[in-house]
């Protein structure tokens, strides 16, 4: 079975937004919110031009006190544009790319957590596999032990008490596997959701490390709150062209044609027209509480921003202290397999002469087994938490 390595698919949807593997319907929908966001653009990003007009007219005047009668046809074609508002038309179009640059990489961050489901989907879907192999090794001690209790029990070396303990720790055991498989459906379910591809069809690579000052540079919520600063910056500049001088062009082209239907007469005129318009707002009450609110607003998001870095900064120090400790994890884990395997030397050399029971290898041979499935699961555990460090990061930044 041919199988997609998800994060080379994964890096080059960082790098291009790449959603092929998602399932049909939302990769069409994300695609579709992009071209979305790309017409909104252009049409912002014009809205200073204005539209050519057309008009016409069909008139008939008849009086019922003198002969007259009268028929007229007309059509005009024209326009009024503002060709300077003090750097208005510039910042028009500047907060028309801001904006697009803003909504493009919340288009983006939304990708990334798509795609950031899809992976840790996975890597749970991995994990939780690890752990039925490794719950069947529990179960086995499980039965040991019930076995031991029960020989115990029945030479009077225990009481009830403990036997039942046996069992009931041999039946959790028994649910522990039913939840495991119920969690491994679920995940499947969630995975189903966004491809149409199973789990055993997409290989997954592991994340390297990454440096904390790359993450803060190339961290797509930042750039994304630094895009409204732009934003809210460009808008305040706008905002005061409002109340500096404009100017604008007005030019238009016009035909009418009358008829007096009484004495057959016709006529023709055309005519043209275009003028020039300085406007300037001598007085506006609401001036200062506008631009004070807009100059206010540029504060904030500066503000936010520099809030938001540091939550990041702290949340990227908090899942590295998470894998560190993980590590710290399997160092007393690969510390406690050696420990096992020493004793699983010594006790077959004791085995083979009959002073230890296979009971007590096979205990420490599953124990042994056990741990190493924990290496693993803690090694999903960091890719786990590496997850959320690199579906924050824009790579083409």
């Amino acid at each position: 079975m041919k199988k997609i390595l998800l994060v080379g698919v994964l890096y080059t949807s960082l790098f291009a937004d790449n959603l092929d593997i998602l399932n049909k319907d939302k990769k069409e929908l994300r695609e579709l919110e992009k071209k979305i966001l790309k017409e909104e653009h252009e049409s912002s990003k014009n809205e200073w031009i204005s539209p050519i007009n057309i008009n016409s007219s069909l008139n008939r005047n008849h009086s019922f006190s003198e002969e007259t009668n009268s028929l007229s046809k007309g059509v005009s074609l024209g326009f009024s544009q503002s060709i300077y508002e003090s750097g208005g038309i510039e910042f028009t179009i500047k907060y028309a790319n801001e904006k697009y640059k803003s909504d493009f990489l919340a288009w983006e961050n939304q990708n990334k957590q798509i795609l950031q489901t899809v992976y840790e989907t996975l890597l749970e879907i991995n994990k939780i596999n690890i752990e039925l192999k490794q719950s069947e090794y529990e179960l086995k001690n499980k039965e040991i032990e019930l076995t031991l209790k029960r020989i115990q029990y029945e030479n009077g070396d225990t009481d009830i008490t403990e036997l039942n303990n046996a069992i009931m720790a041999k039946n959790s055991q028994f649910q522990q596997n039913v939840n495991l498989k119920n969690s491994l459906k679920q995940q499947e379910l969630i995975l189903a959701k966004y491809t149409n591809l199973k789990y055993d069809e997409i290989s997954l690579i592991n994340f390297d490390n990454i440096e904390k000052e790359k993450y803060l540079k190339k961290n797509i919520d930042l750039l994304y709150e630094n895009s409204l600063v732009n934003l809210a910056d460009t808008s305040y500049k706008k905002q005061k062209t409002n109340y500096l001088p404009k100017v604008s062009v007005s030019t238009s082209i016009s035909y009418s044609h009358n008829e007096n239907l009484v004495s057959d007469e016709k006529s023709d005129n055309t005519s043209g027209a275009i003028g020039l318009s300085l406007s300037m707002p001598l007085y506006d009450i609401n001036k200062k509480p506008t631009l004070e609110k807009a100059k206010l607003e540029v504060i904030k998001q500066k503000l936010s921003l520099i809030d938001l870095k540091n939550e990041i900064s702290k949340d990227f120090d908090e899942t590295l202290t998470k894998i560190d400790t993980y590590r710290e994890y399997n160092k007393i884990i690969e510390d406690n397999i050696k420990l096992y395997n020493d004793l699983i030397e010594v006790n077959q050399a004791s085995n083979a002469v009959g002073m230890s029971s296979d009971y007590d290898l096979e205990i420490l041979k599953n124990t042994k087994k056990i741990n190493e499935y924990d290496l693993v699961i803690n090694d999903i555990n960091m890719q786990l938490e590496y997850a959320k460090l690199y579906f924050k990061i824009k790579v083409n930044n």
